[in-house]
């Protein structure tokens, strides 16, 4: 939808998927909380945090860009960002574009690697 989920656009994304022939699957969980609710939920909290998107491969002017918006409103709650927010590529039937399954899991290595210079030392 070009931007953060709200309840709206997740009750619009369900009913996509409904229409026959769609060809679209839905995480079990998509009827909840959209992500800006559930950022505004989280309350002001030092921490860490890391943001990302999914999207299709285009412009961002034209395909929209919520990891930027998401890394926004976590610094605004008082989270560190542990990186710059990526926007990971996907298809027309919503799964990942060839390649950014590994580069989503590379980025995990690094936002954990990153992290630990942010954990206590153990005692």
């Amino acid at each position: 939808m070009h931007g953060l989920s709200s309840a709206k656009t997740r009750r619009m994304a369900i009913q996509a998927a409904a229409k026959e022939g769609s060809g679209l699957r839905l995480d079990p969980d998509a009827g909840g909380p959209g992500m800006r609710d559930w950022l505004s939920d989280l309350g002001h909290r030092d921490g860490l945090a890391a943001a990302f998107d999914t999207r299709l491969n285009g412009v961002p002017a034209f395909t929209g860009r919520a990891s930027r918006r998401i890394a926004r409103l976590l610094r605004r709650l008082d989270r560190r960002l542990v990186g710059a927010p990526p926007s990971f590529l996907i298809g027309s039937q919503n799964t990942l574009l060839d390649g950014e399954a590994a580069r989503g899991r590379r980025r995990g290595m690094t936002l954990a690697a990153a992290s630990k210079t942010y954990l206590p030392a153990a005692a």
